[in-house]
């Protein structure tokens, strides 16, 4: 009979065998791709089951704060699930799962981002959310876009010194964005790394004056859609951008052309008017986009007092100050109701899965019609003032 250890953290001697494990499981050089995932400092957050001493599961998860419209919450990014082939089909995963819901309850996280949409997570209630767009920079777009800021310079970086500092005082000025330590920053460098495909830096600007960044996957000779054959469009997608939005869409256009792709896909927030206007007016048109991966819940009435400010700024203070959060089940838990109280009405979600869509949005007007709280049509409509709530996207932070 197997002696099987865990859910519990890595152990300092067994690096090596979790570094076989998610090689060998996802894919060749997964370890060495995500350095912010698997270093020392959050050895603890590698959740794992072993079997008779040989790590033969992983759940890994790293742990940042964020900002979404100035309102600080806490995430937790899960990536790097894997089980040894023979070893599957044993529950080990979606326990690792839990574990890591559990412990990202006890650590005060607010709400986990994953970076995949399986059924080991839709299980459990995690949802792709999000009501934002894309579009696609064309070579047909590029001359328009360029003639916005037409001596905006690309050059791509490679420091970690220039990352640190001028990428990431752009960065910082983003309304939603995570909170990133300069080694986030070293390891997106020491990668070459964002959203599980290798990608490169740039930066936009004029006389050697930062204005914006992009992170840009190296283009692909295949697209992204399933029914894709060899002779489909070289493609490329942004994985991150900050900064000034006239000196993006200029410089979204000479990299469209530096690359030679006939697209460029670029993923932008419901929330960032500005940059939709000035990609629309362009003649590009959006495609209704979900943030990458999935999200669920942690820990519900934390989450809404940490963005009771944007409930003020949205509804007043004395209505937002007034309203009350709470939660049927254990935080971290895969199920439950959730209620918010105002003046005697109460609205009421069930389900963790309608819940983040509920608070986060969707572009699935199916998925949006079941998330739907029952209870008080009169707070439903003041919270449909404020909801959805802007989803957050990876970028470099990507798990």
């Amino acid at each position: 009979m197997d002696v099987v250890e865990g859910p519990r953290a890595l152990q300092p001697n067994e690096w090596q065998q979790v570094r076989a494990l998610v090689n060998a499981a996802l894919f060749p050089g997964m370890f060495e791709r995500y350095p912010q995932l698997f270093n020392e400092p959050n050895r603890e957050n590698l959740r794992v089951m072993a079997a008779n001493g040989r790590v033969v599961s992983h759940v890994g998860m790293t742990k940042r704060p964020a900002t979404l419209l100035g309102c600080r919450v806490d995430v937790a990014c899960v990536g790097g699930v894997a089980t040894l082939e023979d070893q599957r089909g044993r529950g080990y995963a979606s326990a690792l799962f839990q574990d890591a819901c559990d412990k990202a309850a006890g650590d005060g996280i607010d709400f986990m981002l994953i970076s995949g949409a399986r059924g080991l997570y839709t299980r459990v209630g995690c949802r792709r959310v999000g009501a934002d767009a894309e579009y696609d920079v064309t070579p047909e777009h590029a001359p328009r876009l360029r003639g916005l800021a037409p001596d905006v310079e690309v050059r791509p970086i490679e420091s970690v010194d220039i990352a640190a500092t001028t990428l990431a005082a752009l960065y910082e000025a983003e309304p939603n964005r995570f909170l990133r330590p300069r080694e986030d920053w070293q390891w997106a460098l020491e990668s070459g790394w964002a959203l599980n495909r290798a990608a490169r830096i740039f930066a936009f600007g004029r006389n050697g004056t930062g204005r914006a960044y992009c992170v840009v996957w190296q283009p692909a000779s295949e697209s992204p859609e399933p029914a894709a054959g060899p002779t489909a469009p070289r493609f490329s997608r942004v994985a991150e951008f900050a900064g000034d939005r006239t000196a993006i869409v200029a410089g979204l256009a000479a990299l469209v052309q530096r690359l030679g792709v006939e697209r460029l896909v670029v993923h932008v927030g419901r929330w960032d008017t500005v940059l939709q206007s000035m990609l629309k007016a362009a003649g590009l048109t959006p495609t209704p986009a979900h943030v990458w991966g999935t999200l669920r819940v942690i820990n519900f009435p934390q989450l809404m007092e940490r963005l009771r400010p944007l409930l003020a700024a949205r509804l007043g203070q004395y209505v937002a100050g007034r309203l009350r959060f709470w939660a049927d089940a254990p935080l971290g838990a895969p199920e439950g109701r959730f209620g918010i109280r105002h003046a005697g009405a109460e609205v009421v979600v069930t389900g963790i899965d309608a819940l983040g869509v509920f608070l986060f949005g969707t572009v699935d007007p199916a998925a949006a019609a079941a998330a739907q709280p029952v209870g008080s049509d009169r707070l439903r409509a003041q919270l449909a003032q404020v909801l959805p709530f802007p989803a957050l996207w990876y970028g470099l932070n990507f798990a």
